[in-house]
């Protein structure tokens, strides 16, 4: 059985890596991908997942909407390492599915509801979706069987 997984990122050259090594896993199930603001801005951040996706024929996988912003401080972007469009200077095709109508927060909820007791919850960029989905639901974090955190600093 494979393990239901929800990836939070702000897909950069590493979080492209990091999901498209998740695709390929046989015994991972992602179950949403939520996009925030970090290495580029959120609707960069969406564009890359969705391409990404569709280049790896996974286009049924919901790519929900984050924060724009940081909660409690201004966004500041990392395009001087991750390339303009955070892929490095790579360049994907513009995808053709759409983002989920669902915004992350809430992404986030619906599968630790849908996967109760099994989620695993992966976030490998700033924390704001998963911040403002626990003020949304305080017993998010009982919800996931595991919540695996890739923490850093800017500057």
């Amino acid at each position: 059985m494979a393990t239901a997984l929800f990836l939070d990122c702000d897909t950069g050259i590493d979080d492209s890596l990091a999901l498209t090594y998740l695709l390929a896993q046989q015994d991972v199930e992602i179950v949403g991908v939520a996009a925030t603001a970090g290495n580029v801005p959120t609707d960069v951040v969406v564009a890359n997942n969705l391409a990404w996706l569709e280049l790896c024929r996974r286009t049924e996988i919901p790519v929900h909407v984050g924060a724009q912003n940081p909660i409690a401080s201004r966004l500041r972007t990392a395009e001087d390492t991750h390339g303009p469009h955070g892929i490095g200077y790579a360049e994907l095709f513009p995808a053709s599915t759409p983002p989920s109508d669902l915004d992350a927060a809430h992404g986030w909820l619906r599968a630790a509801d849908d996967h109760r007791g099994e989620l695993i919850g992966l976030v490998t960029g700033p924390l704001t979706n998963l911040a403002l989905a626990v003020r949304a639901d305080p017993e998010l974090p009982g919800k996931l069987r595991r919540l695996v955190i890739m923490g850093g600093a800017f500057g």
